[in-house]
């Protein structure tokens, strides 16, 4: 496991004008890999933001895919024939080779994440639009006896080396149960609101806002406790050993 809040993180831009602060990419076999180069599939996950009144540049990049993630903020997103306003709660999909550009209109900053997953020699994506939903759209569902599921993608919307990004939530005064997970995989929970004890292994965190835990491997099993009297709320990602 591997525990790391984005201010931990070195700052960066892409897209132009987007502020990043990586906070995992895709390890190597260089054994000077940067602190964070821990997840075995997805190439990178960063939180981001644009500053007040600022537009990224248009960009498109061939290899990759993306999935942003509003945390706060209000923007407009533009890709091809679509301008649509997103905020917190909406995810955007976006497919290799999609010129797209994410404005901030307003006076506060534009606060989201972004998840990066290079596609595969071989594989064509799926989609060649951009898709949004927000999370609240999909049917809420439950895992692990205290876990509330929102669905936002999986495979079946585009997704080539993910397999599941959700927004999952913990009640006030809940304990899911403790279930392990081998090292062939990847799987982060990031702290968007609330805090809790985070259980991995023989490790125990405090987890809070802005960090962002990987739970692969996990033995005898990780949980995710919400010990305090308010409900917290995480974004997922998964890639699952299948």
């Amino acid at each position: 496991m591997y525990m790391r809040h984005w201010l931990q993180s070195p700052s960066s831009l892409t897209h132009g004008n987007i502020i990043k602060r990586e906070i995992f990419s895709k390890r190597t076999e260089d054994p000077t890999d940067e602190e964070g180069a821990i997840l075995r599939y997805v190439d990178s996950f960063s939180r981001c933001y644009l500053e007040p009144r600022i537009a990224s540049v248009p960009t498109a990049l061939d290899d990759r895919q993306l999935v942003f993630y509003v945390v706060d903020g209000t923007g407009i997103f533009e890709a091809g024939d679509l301008k649509q306003e997103v905020g917190e709660g909406d995810a955007i999909l976006v497919p290799p080779g999609l010129t797209h550009v994410l404005h901030n209109p307003e006076n506060t900053p534009l606060e989201f994440l972004i998840l990066e997953e290079i596609i595969p020699d071989g594989v064509e994506a799926p989609r060649k639009d951009a898709l949004i939903r927000n999370y609240r759209e999909r049917p809420l569902g439950q895992g692990h006896w205290t876990h509330l599921v929102h669905p936002i993608f999986g495979q079946d919307d585009g997704l080539v080396v993910l397999h599941s990004v959700l927004v999952v939530r913990i009640e006030a005064m809940q304990t899911p149960d403790t279930h392990g997970h081998g090292p062939d995989m990847d799987e982060v929970w990031y702290m968007l609101e609330g805090n809790g004890i985070h259980v991995v292994s023989r490790n125990v965190y405090r987890q809070m806002p802005g960090d962002a835990v990987s739970v692969a491997s996990s033995n005898p099993g990780h949980t995710l406790i919400n010990d305090t009297d308010e409900p917290l709320k995480t974004f997922y990602f998964a890639r699952y050993d299948r």
